[in-house]
């Protein structure tokens, strides 16, 4: 029992039962775009964290040859106000 085996080995798990399934083609099939979702939403957290980790650390690879969006106070010309602006700062070759 996976729940169980989970419990001694001390590792958190989400189960998702649904009454009337066992783990079959047609459980598998009725709930995979929840089954993907839900790995892809942490998946995502895990790679943002990840990015965030390689930026405060001074790890550049990420970012490595790909233009980079970010946001930035920029002036138009001399005497301008500043207005903040999302650019692109593109690969330079």
């Amino acid at each position: 029992n996976l729940a169980e085996a989970s419990k001694g080995a001390n590792q958190k798990v989400t189960l998702n039962m649904r009454e009337g399934y066992d783990h079959s083609y047609y459980f598998v099939a009725a709930f995979i775009r929840d089954h993907v979702k839900f790995h892809a939403a942490r998946l995502k957290e895990r790679k943002q964290k990840e990015e965030q980790e390689a930026l405060l650390s001074g790890d550049i690879s990420s970012t490595s040859g790909k233009p980079i969006t970010c946001t930035a106070m920029v002036a138009r010309g001399p005497k301008q106000p500043l207005a903040e602006e999302t650019i692109v700062v593109q690969v330079m070759e």
